[in-house]
């Protein structure tokens, strides 16, 4: 699947596998998800009740989930979007426990 403009591929099966590899790699039980519309990629995650960094949860911005809405994007992009959030926002809280 291609944008209508066929710039810039919607879905690359290769990419968004390895986004996916990274993302476990980096954020073992962490769910997430992946969506395509005609307007933009999106990618959504969250940490686990029973994964390792449940603790988080008390934090709202985790209890929230983080989200990314991506125009002339690439699946893969909105899915590595947010987990460089969650990594940046997890050090930081870390950090200051």
């Amino acid at each position: 699947m291609t944008s209508t403009s066929d710039a810039v591929p919607l879905v690359d099966g290769m990419a968004l596998g390895a986004a996916i590899a990274a993302f476990q790699a980096h954020l073992p039980g962490w769910w997430f998800s992946v969506c395509a519309c005609s307007v933009s990629q999106d990618a959504s995650c969250g940490p686990d009740r029973h994964g390792p960094d449940a603790d988080l949860l008390q934090f709202r911005e985790f209890d929230d989930g983080f989200h990314a809405d991506l125009v002339d994007e690439t699946l893969a992009d909105a899915l590595r979007t947010v987990m460089g959030e969650v990594l940046l926002a997890r050090a930081r809280v870390r950090a200051s426990l």
